[in-house]
C-alpha cells in the first residue's frame, strides 16, 4: 500500500493500463481504492482468489479473510465506478473494467 500511496503522490494518477491484485484479502478494499486512482478510465484491475475455494458461498465459514473477502465482492458488485465480470475458473477471478 506504501508503494501505491508513493505512485499517487508522485503525480501517477490514471496512468497505468492494468493492475493485478493478489494480496493480504483484508486489505482487499484499500488497494482496490488506490489502484482505482492509478489505473485510467478504460484500464483493467485483475482481482485473485474472490471465490476463496468455494468458502465464500458456505454460510458456515467466517473466518476474517472470508467475511473480508464477501464484503468485498458486494462493494465491488454495486460500485458504479466500475463494470465487473467474475471468472469462476480455479479460485475465482474478478475483472474490474473503470469506466
Amino acid at each position: 500500500m506504501d508503494t501505491l500511496k508513493s505512485m499517487i503522490l508522485n503525480g501517477e494518477s490514471c496512468s497505468y493500463d492494468f493492475a493485478f491484485v493478489d494480496a493480504d484479502k483484508r486489505n482487499s478494499n484499500e488497494y482496490f481504492e488506490l489502484l482505482l486512482q492509478l489505473i485510467r478510465v478504460g484500464g483493467v484491475i485483475v482481482i485473485d482468489n474472490v471465490l476463496w475455494h468455494g468458502r465464500v458461498v458456505d454460510p458456515r465459514v467466517n473466518d476474517l479473510k472470508t467475511q473480508a473477502i464477501r464484503d468485498f465482492n458486494n462493494k465491488i458488485y454495486n460500485d458504479h465506478r466500475i463494470a465487473i465480470s467474475m471468472i469462476p475458473i480455479g479460485d475465482g477471478v474478478t475483472i474490474c473494467r473503470k469506466i
